[in-house]
């Protein structure tokens, strides 16, 4: 009876999305927190809804609501210095076919950012178990030859790539910078080790390679780099038909609500920002729509629209049965040339990896994927 006569007091003013999307964090909390429309009825405010809990719960609740502002302003920060970031774009190339198409878009790409180009070879070193000097010298000599020979032969395929690269740029009148790196070892491993130390804007790569048959959607490089750098990755499928940059027109953001969302939908808008394009963010609900998702998107949206006023975003929760056939029906209905979502390894983009789910996006999708990584 005392917690039910227990005063009731207000204590913050938000725009009805965020009202409801606080009413459920403090939930989470443990804390019950009442809405009330009374501006509404009284005309005191133009616009807000009041947020009240009981008045032991009072300063508890304040502590949540400024740890969910904090939050928000670094999202925000972090947002507005990626902006600045995309100065260096790294193309890890193994003169497939593939990477030829990355090379391509990211002259383009570099040329609307004002950004270098930085292309990496990684060339194979094969791990062995060294014999005894005495009974293995032969062996070690052929390898040492073999060794020599195949970074000879690299740095001379990764010249003459860059010099073509270059007088590519020449005849389209572009200024872009673009500069070259050999490494010897494991390919996945050699660009993890350079994206953590030079911090690239943007990783551009191609998903599949010479004798890569692996059937996943990102090609088992660019799998393996994915949530080990925190730059983001554009992967060009070898078999798509995406035209480079100027075909850019229609983009999804999938979202999956993810915590990292704001500052990764953040940063596709500051990437976009040049071009032309159409943008979407676009939530698949199995089955049917549930009543926080349209909580967490209008947060997202009144988050994205409040730092980024004047850029339009078409946002929409879709029902569908599974996720790949509500992304195809979306994509194919908006002629969407691009996908772009939030690494997590339990989110979204670790629901892409399940076999069944890769083999049908190869078959039907088999579009651009722009992956953010969460910050490492």
């Amino acid at each position: 009876m005392e917690a039910q006569t227990e005063k009731i007091v207000v204590i913050a003013r938000f725009p009805n999305s965020r009202a409801l999307l606080l009413q459920s964090i403090l939930a989470n909390e443990g804390i019950e927190c009442f809405l009330a429309h009374e501006n509404l009825l009284q005309g005191a405010f133009s616009s807000g809804v009041e947020l009240k809990v009981r008045k032991s719960d009072v300063e508890k609740s304040l502590r949540i609501i400024e740890k969910t502002k904090a939050e928000y302003g670094r999202q925000k920060e972090n947002a507005i210095a990626g902006l600045r970031s995309i100065r260096k774009i790294l193309v890890p190339v193994d003169f497939s076919p593939a990477s030829m198409r990355s090379c391509s878009f990211a002259l383009g790409l570099a040329a609307k950012l004002k950004a270098e180009i930085k292309l990496l070879h990684v060339y194979y070193n094969p791990v062995v178990d060294m014999a005894p000097f005495d009974t293995s010298h032969a062996y070690q000599v052929n390898l040492s030859n073999y060794l020599h020979e195949a970074g000879q032969n690299a740095r001379h395929q990764l010249v003459n790539l860059t010099k073509e690269l270059k007088e590519q740029a020449k005849k389209q009148k572009l200024n872009i910078k673009i500069t070259y790196s050999l490494a010897n070892g494991i390919a996945a491993d050699e660009i993890i080790a350079y994206s953590r130390r030079h911090k690239p804007g943007l990783i551009i790569t191609g998903t599949r390679g010479i004798g890569n048959k692996s059937q996943s959607m990102l090609g088992s490089v660019t799998a393996k780099i994915s949530g080990k750098t925190s730059s983001p990755i554009l992967a060009i499928p070898e078999q798509s038909k995406f035209k480079g940059i100027d075909g850019l027109k229609n983009v999804l953001f999938a979202t999956d609500f993810d915590d990292a969302d704001h500052l990764s939908l953040s940063k596709l808008i500051n990437l976009l920002h040049p071009f032309d394009v159409a943008l979407y963010c676009v939530h698949i609900a199995i089955g049917t729509k549930k009543p926080w998702q349209k909580v967490k998107m209008e947060n997202l949206k009144e988050t994205i629209q409040g730092a980024f006023k004047n850029v339009p975003v078409n946002y929409d929760i879709v029902v569908s049965d599974d996720i790949v056939n509500g992304l195809e029906m979306y994509m194919r209905n908006h002629d969407i040339d691009a996908i772009a979502l939030t690494s997590q390894e339990k989110g979204l983009l670790a629901r892409f990896f399940t076999p069944s789910i890769t083999k049908i996006l190869l078959g039907r999708v088999n579009k651009p994927l722009l992956i953010f990584n969460p910050a490492k």
